[in-house]
């Protein structure tokens, strides 16, 4: 699990873990920049997103939309390669350095340390991990060397006709953990590994060999999460973060094939 690939097809990982509400977050933002700035994250910007909140619509019994804006603040490394997103009710740590599990984890939890102490938060509710792989054969390789059978559908199997693209998507659930394995097939005329559309703008670095990425490749798309209300405790996220990183792993390696690994590794 510790072994680092020689060759990783991740480019970007985020652990997030959502919170009880801190509506005077503002108060506490300052010692909480001052504190990542030491730790290696000293590039800060403040940005509002639009929430929607609904009302009651006065005497009239029906949902009103309004717009509320939220404040987000965000804290990346010098080379905008990582770094942390705050807001009211969460925090993500997202990088696209990924080394390994042991390193990424503790950079999570320095951050959940430095926020829990500034903000004394009361509870946690959702922890997640979400890892985007990026599968891309060589000139005189194909995709079906690299991805499971069932992953494939009916890539290569319809020529003449030219592949958009091919979808897999499996949903599983134990206790309170639920787990996506998605690996979607497509051709891309533009660099750039790409992101899922709900990311929206990503804000850091991709690697540069990820960068480059066009033509035909796969992106493997792991998303495992713990719903689950409990007394806010760093070690016990830490312990559930590498649970759930345990599950991606063992997804990941039932979506590859030997040859991908050994390519990689």
């Amino acid at each position: 699990m510790g072994k680092k690939m020689t060759n990783a097809p991740v480019y970007y990982v985020l652990a997030q873990v959502r919170f009880n509400a801190v509506l005077a977050l503002d108060q506490y933002v300052s010692p909480i920049q001052d504190s990542l700035r030491k730790a290696g994250y000293p590039d800060f910007e403040k940005s509002f997103m639009a929430q929607i909140n609904l009302n009651l619509g006065a005497g009239q019994g029906q949902a009103v939309p309004a717009m509320q804006p939220q404040a987000r603040y965000q804290f990346l490394n010098e080379h905008r390669t990582a770094g942390f997103i705050l807001d009211q009710s969460g925090i993500i740590f997202q990088t696209t350095d990924y080394d390994t599990f042991d390193p990424f984890l503790v950079e999570c939890v320095k951050g959940l340390t430095i926020v829990h102490t500034a903000a004394e938060l009361d509870y946690s509710e959702r922890t997640g991990i979400r890892f985007l792989d990026a599968v891309c054969p060589g000139p005189e390789e194909n995709i079906s060397q690299y991805l499971a059978p069932s992953l494939l559908g009916l890539v290569d199997k319809l020529a003449p006709r030219e592949l958009v693209h091919s979808a897999s998507e499996t949903r599983t659930q134990f206790e309170k953990t639920t787990l996506i394995s998605r690996a979607t097939i497509f051709r891309q005329e533009r660099e750039g590994a790409a992101f899922p559309a709900e990311f929206g703008l990503v804000s850091i670095r991709l690697a540069e060999k990820f960068r480059r990425v066009k033509g035909l490749y796969a992106v493997i798309d792991t998303d495992c999460w713990l719903e689950d209300r409990a007394k806010f405790d760093v070690g016990g996220l830490e312990k559930g973060l590498r649970s759930l990183h345990d599950e991606i792993r063992r997804s990941f390696d039932l979506m590859v094939t030997p040859h991908a690994l050994r390519v990689w590794g």
